[in-house]
């Protein structure tokens, strides 16, 4: 049972608000107000604190302000009492903070009814205090009802529609409602309704790309529960994770990436064509193999010196790179050897324009270098699925050609 501290000397007040309370509170009885402030300190129930008017005004509402100085007792709300019916000087009363007047007259269920929303609104103003200080943080915190509608967020930040108007706010809004990103928006719906039907809480990381502005955002969201056990809201944190997470990508990259060409490197290459090769086979349709490798390269490091080597094969590279679709796949795998894999083909014929262009534009490449007439390519070609269906089966065709190849004249390509 809720406690209520009535602090009041006349003993038919006593006796009357004891009466009214008691079926509904614990209500604690003192004669003073120094006796109050020491009931306050003992229990830490009580939810709303009656004042006899009379007693309040004769010490010239010092416990009124003590109340409101005290950041333990300033969210406990202050009702004044009396005996008799107010006159307009009893208003001075709200000027000090008391919340409200009753009357030894009101009826029961008002009383009860008036005491409620004196707390109600005292728990309002904590809140709007707790937003405030929520404020000073940088990450975002925001808590949302059972129907997922925010209740109060403390940064609103860019990715959210608000209209250039100074006086919106978030309050009874959906992520749809207010999110310029509407994909992520079903995605944080989504995560909310499994929330509010499971009770399981989520934790995922969103890219919003708006404005020119790209950031990874973390979500944490929890359920809140109300006094019955059921769930009434969720509290979440946003916090931004874009320059971890633009780190953690980098390092990514530069784990399956060939740092001199930009081209991935033998495993990352090897592991893509691997699983694309495991998808049906409408999803990679005709596909084939070049294995590709720079004639005479010990030569050229030899003789023009391994930083010459260097440029040839960072321009191998980039030639490479440019060449290749999006959806092809090509990669360093040694020294001097490359590789590329060809998804949707359509026809045997566009692998060896492939191999043919490659060819010229390396040569065209190097055409007024010193080592002009010493930079070519060879290069070994599988096609999927006339050669095999799997990358062992098409690697070993495409490099007995290229071995061909380079046995014989070097500079040109086989099938």
């Amino acid at each position: 049972m809720k406690g209520i501290l009535l602090i009041a000397e006349q003993p038919d007040i006593v006796e009357t608000f004891t009466d009214m309370l008691s079926p509904a509170f614990d209500v604690t009885r003192v004669r003073t107000e120094a006796e109050g402030m020491e009931a306050l300190k003992e229990r830490r129930d009580i939810v709303a604190v009656l004042i006899e008017l009379a007693l309040a005004r004769a010490s010239g509402f010092a416990f009124a302000e003590r109340m409101k100085e005290s950041s333990s007792f300033s969210t406990i709300p202050m009702i004044a009492i009396s005996d008799a019916l107010p006159v307009p000087e009893d208003a001075d009363c709200i000027d000090h903070g008391f919340f409200d007047l009753i009357t030894a007259f009101a009826p029961r269920k008002l009383v009860y009814k008036r005491i409620g929303n004196a707390i109600r609104a005292k728990d309002s103003l904590s809140l709007q205090e707790l937003e405030k200080m929520l404020k000073q943080l940088p990450s975002c915190i925001f808590l949302k009802d059972a129907e997922g509608k925010y209740v109060f967020s403390t940064q609103y930040w860019h990715h959210l529609d608000t209209e250039g108007d100074p006086d919106w706010t978030i309050r009874g809004k959906t992520d749809l409602d207010i999110r310029k990103d509407k994909e992520n928006a079903m995605k944080a719906m989504e995560a909310d309704r499994h929330i509010l039907e499971t009770g399981e809480g989520a934790e995922y990381i969103i890219e919003e790309n708006e404005d020119g502005v790209r950031d990874f955002l973390q979500l944490i969201k929890r359920p809140v529960y109300g006094e019955d056990g059921k769930i009434s809201g969720i509290i979440a944190l946003i916090n931004n994770v874009t320059d971890y997470q633009l780190l953690k990508l980098e390092l990514e990259k530069r784990a399956k990436t060939d740092a001199l060409t930009g081209l991935l490197n033998k495993k990352a290459a090897t592991d893509l064509i691997r699983m694309l090769l495991m998808k049906p086979r409408q999803e990679v349709g005709r596909s084939a193999l070049l294995m590709i490798d720079a004639d005479h390269f010990k030569h050229i490091n030899d003789t023009f010196g391994h930083a010459e080597g260097d440029r040839v094969l960072a321009e191998i590279g980039r030639i490479i790179r440019n060449s290749c679709r999006n959806e092809d796949v090509a990669g360093r795998i040694g020294g001097d050897e490359f590789m590329v894999f060809m998804r949707h083909t359509a026809a045997p014929e566009n692998a060896c324009r492939l191999a043919e262009r490659l060819q010229a534009q390396v040569q065209h490449a190097f055409a007024d270098d010193p080592l002009a007439g010493h930079v070519s390519l060879s290069i070994g070609i599988a096609l999927c699925p006339e050669h095999g269906q799997t990358f062992e089966a098409l690697f070993k065709v495409a490099d007995d050609a290229l071995y061909k190849v380079k046995s014989t004249s070097r500079g040109k390509y086989l099938v």
